[in-house]
């Protein structure tokens, strides 16, 4: 294969894992690369000894001047917004400037899934990815969950994997700056307001996610949560649509919960049962929804009902989303600090059945924490607040719901299990992200996790 970005000079800004990623498919396609970040090789997560060792040029703590005089193109990690300086100064010098997205899209080698949503597109991806391997597919789990996409293409191009199937779980960030890469099977799971601090409006935001199909014709096909009100008012034209929800809403394909029942009728327009939703290990109706969400978009990618239904009932979900993490004096702790937007703790809520002792609070992202009022009056006992959100959250829930201003897990740990009964719930929510205190969403966790083994010990 003739490389077009053979000998091109390719300044790769972002040195996180994405940018990373692409820096080493553009080094196999034979292009030279500059590697750039605003922060110092101290305050990056990423190791980046190995594509230093495969020939790119490390430019971090600044963007040099000089860079965009020798550079012939620029890939954008996710994490760089498109009006960043570096981006706008690339533009301004004429320089093509497209996404980590976009650069493994033009040598991936089979037809892509890709699933976007505000909440439950990494369980959405998982459930796909095991459904899809149950069906003995070499579909690799990768994009904004595992690895990224560029890292699985170069693998694929240098013969350590044979996909048949990419699945690909896409963030706001990285379908805003899609051009031309059409996925075969798209789903956008839900809209909720997340990242306003990026997108500024819900509006915006929306478009972001809604252009995962803006390429696909009536070849492809896009799946949907048909139950929320502002994606079904603002469903795209292209591709044909297959909703999912609580109910069977047209007479095509579509997956849906029947009581109990999760059942899929397909393009040949026959009905099946799929599964009992009491046989899923992961908790929650929201669970359930993932799973008929995952259900239309594999068996469209083409697993079977009988794939779908013994990949989700073994599917035992993943950390930190809905995490059992012990019992306490009866009290049950559950992890969900995956929920780091009002509609996800929204949907956690709904999925527990018994009184809840709530920690709530992060870092906040211009959420509108009104939103949870009518989640919290029929199940939560109190609601324990931490971190930078505490006095926001506060002014908007005050008055309605017993507040506790714990300002560290740990206390707010505490302050839960000395209060709370046995069958009751304590529900780490947090409807923020964690970098105010942690380093990120999955740390947290892991410290909820600590601390509730640490007292089921002594309990």
């Amino acid at each position: 294969m003739t490389s077009p970005w053979k000998q091109r000079h390719v300044a790769v800004v972002g040195a996180g894992r994405s940018g990373a990623a692409a820096a080493e498919l553009l080094l196999h396609l034979g292009a030279r690369v500059t590697l750039t970040d605003s922060h110092p090789a101290s305050e990056l997560a990423t190791d980046l000894s190995r594509v230093a060792d495969l020939g790119a040029e490390l430019a971090l703590g600044g963007h040099p001047a000089a860079l965009w005089d020798q550079a012939d193109a620029v890939v954008a990690s996710p994490g760089i917004p498109p009006q960043a300086p570096p981006l706008a100064t690339a533009r301004a010098r004429g320089l093509p400037v497209i996404s980590e997205i976009e650069l493994a899209a033009e040598f991936a080698t089979a037809p892509c899934v890709a699933i976007t949503g505000s909440n439950g597109k990494s369980t959405v991806t998982a459930m796909v990815g095991a459904i899809l391997q149950k069906a003995e597919f070499e579909a690799p789990v990768c994009g904004n969950i595992g690895r990224p996409w560029s890292s699985v293409v170069a693998a694929a191009l240098r013969g350590d994997v044979a996909p048949e199937r990419y699945v690909l779980e896409l963030s706001s960030f990285q379908t805003e700056a899609i051009g031309s890469f059409r996925p075969r099977w798209s789903a956008i799971l839900n809209i909720s307001a997340d990242h306003l601090d990026r997108h500024q409006t819900l509006d915006a935001y929306a478009a972001a996610k809604l252009r995962i199909c803006v390429n696909c014709t009536d070849a492809d096909w896009l799946v949907y949560g048909s139950d929320d009100t502002y994606l079904a008012d603002h469903l795209p034209t292209g591709p044909r649509l297959v909703p999912f929800g609580t109910s069977a809403t047209n007479t095509g394909p579509a997956a849906w919960l029947e009581g109990e029942t999760l059942r899929w009728r397909g393009p040949e327009a026959r009905s099946t049962n799929v599964l009992d939703t009491n046989d899923l290990q992961v908790l929650g109706r929201h669970n359930h929804l993932n799973a008929a969400a995952a259900t239309a978009i594999a068996c469209l990618a083409g697993a079977s009902t009988s794939d779908a239904a013994k990949a989700l009932s073994a599917f035992r979900g993943l950390p930190h989303r809905m995490e059992p993490c012990g019992t306490v004096d009866g009290v049950r702790c559950v992890n969900d600090s995956k929920a780091t937007n009002v509609g996800a703790t929204a949907a956690a809520l709904s999925g527990v059945d018994a009184p809840i002792w709530l920690i709530l609070g992060g870092r906040d992202k211009d959420s509108d924490f009104d939103a949870l009022l009518p989640h919290l009056s029929s199940k939560v006992r109190r609601v324990l607040l931490v971190g930078e959100a505490t006095a926001r959250i506060a002014s908007s829930l005050g008055g309605q719901v017993e507040l506790d201003e714990c300002g560290t897990l740990e206390a707010a740990v505490d302050a839960a299990l000395r209060a709370a009964a046995p069958g009751d719930v304590l529900l780490l929510a947090p409807a923020c992200t964690s970098f105010d205190q942690y380093d990120d969403f999955e740390q947290r966790g892991r410290h909820f996790r600590t601390l509730i083994a640490a007292r089921a010990a002594t309990d």
